[in-house]
């Protein structure tokens, strides 16, 4: 079976995806609030494509074809780590909830019985969530790279005053993730500028004019204009609502989207299209070659090699530490991470897998172990999807579990969320799936 098609694949082929930071004017959050949706969740059913189809080259110049695709949108308030002991209680929460709904406690199925199941028949229902949820409560840690923003979204309100100074405004440094700022992420990323027009308020004309500034200040390229709220009366009803997945509590009076019609949704699907197709993969291939460049040109190669493990040879007598060194987001080792990353996310496993193995010892030199255990996790993640070499994949997630151990209470959450996708490995080797993941027990403490 295809890697990319088993339970494990598809779940990093949907979590671990580009992040889009987004800023936008109250204004903007009032049009949309009108439909019971914040802006981010507007757009967010409209961020997965199953089919999207677009060229893209290796850095070895090998062309390829990337069908699916995924854009993950977050605030810009909403990028920080999230508190731990949160976290703790929303897992817990989360298997409570599961218990009431699948009986927990009840005795393992039999093994005559697991032989002739499926594997949608044998996995609970409550483990998909809860492996989801778990990747969320680690996003933004500093050791990893796939969740530093690819790009900003900046949206304006054709109702705001002086909208060129908003745009210009929103991205004021006093406004951006302390992630960016304390240096772990670059702030200088790709940047997109969306004019919001409510149809509810008054004619397009507005937004016309507004839109033909902003292409002459910012660039033609980079601005666009999405209309809203073209129901007058606010009767849209679907079937099956592509929102409420996204609303952990709906008010039962709100008709989600209810003022967005057909028009709407097509346009807010254009945009998401356009931006991952036109604007985003083709941001992040350019990237990912000219982080390659800088690589080959700096750490591949043995005079290179040589010449780095001399210098890191006199770090022998550093102290252990959970975090090792700091690292900051101009570092060569941040660079290779991300360029690790950015190719993984781009399904350039082969490019991905040889950045890991290159920062991989570095980490281990620098005695930076929370880092050298995520790398490795990620190296048997991609020899998984490479499907090339199982031992290998095991190996390096046997490496990556044991050193989150070692780490202490921070590497907890890591190595139960490493633990769970080895889980999956495993499972995925013994065809006759004789054992459900259920079977398998990692306590978060």
């Amino acid at each position: 079976m295809d890697p990319a098609n088993t339970p494990l694949g598809r779940m990093l082929v949907e979590e671990i995806t580009p992040v889009v930071m987004v800023l936008c004017t109250p204004l903007v959050e009032e049009s949309c609030l009108k439909n019971g949706l914040s802006f981010v969740e507007m757009l967010s059913p409209l961020c997965s494509f199953n089919n999207i189809d677009v060229p893209v080259r290796t850095a070895s110049d090998q062309p390829y074809r990337l069908q699916k695709f995924k854009l993950r949108l977050f605030y810009a308030s909403d990028i920080r780590q999230p508190n731990l002991k949160v976290a703790k209680e929303q897992l817990k929460q989360l298997i409570t909830q599961a218990g009431e709904k699948d009986d927990l406690c009840s005795d393992p199925p039999h093994v005559s019985n697991l032989l002739t199941s499926s594997e949608s028949e044998i996995q609970p229902s409550w483990f998909e969530y809860f492996n989801k949820e778990l990747v969320r409560t680690m996003s933004f840690s500093d050791h990893e790279a796939f969740d530093h923003p690819v790009a900003c979204l900046l949206v304006v309100s054709s109702k705001d005053e002086q909208p060129i100074n908003r745009f210009v405004d929103l991205f004021n440094t006093n406004k951006l993730p302390s992630l960016l700022n304390d240096g772990a992420m670059d702030p200088k990323i790709l940047k997109h500028y969306l004019l919001v027009h409510d149809n509810q308020d008054s004619t397009q004309e507005k937004a016309a004019k507004i839109l033909t500034e902003m292409r002459s200040t910012f660039g033609s390229n980079d601005c666009q204009l999405l209309c809203i709220n073209s129901s007058p009366h606010g009767l849209v009803e679907r079937p099956e609502n592509p929102w409420a997945p996204y609303k952990s509590d709906p008010s039962p009076s709100q008709c989600l989207g209810c003022f967005l019609n057909i028009d709407d949704f097509n346009e807010i699907k254009d945009l998401m299209q356009d931006l991952s197709s036109k604007h985003i993969i083709p941001y992040m291939e350019q990237k990912i070659r000219l982080l390659n460049q800088q690589v080959s040109a700096t750490r591949k190669g043995l005079r290179n090699q040589i010449k780095n493990l001399w210098w890191r040879k006199g770090k022998e007598d550093v102290a252990d530490s959970p975090d090792g060194p700091m690292y900051t987001f101009s570092s060569i080792e941040s660079q290779i991470r991300v360029l690790g990353d950015y190719a993984f996310m781009l399904r350039d496993y082969e490019l991905a897998l040889s950045n890991y193995r290159l920062i991989s010892t570095d980490y281990k030199l620098d005695k930076a172990w929370k880092r050298y255990a995520g790398v490795q996790e990620m190296m048997g993640l991609t020899f998984f999807m490479l499907d090339q070499s199982r031992k290998e994949a095991e190996y390096c997630m046997e490496n990556a579990f044991s050193t989150y151990l070692k780490i202490g209470p921070s590497g907890q959450q890591n190595a139960t969320r490493c633990g769970l996708w080895w889980v999956e490995m495993l499972r995925q080797e013994i065809s006759i799936q004789m054992l459900p993941v259920s079977t398998f027990v990692f306590v978060v403490r």
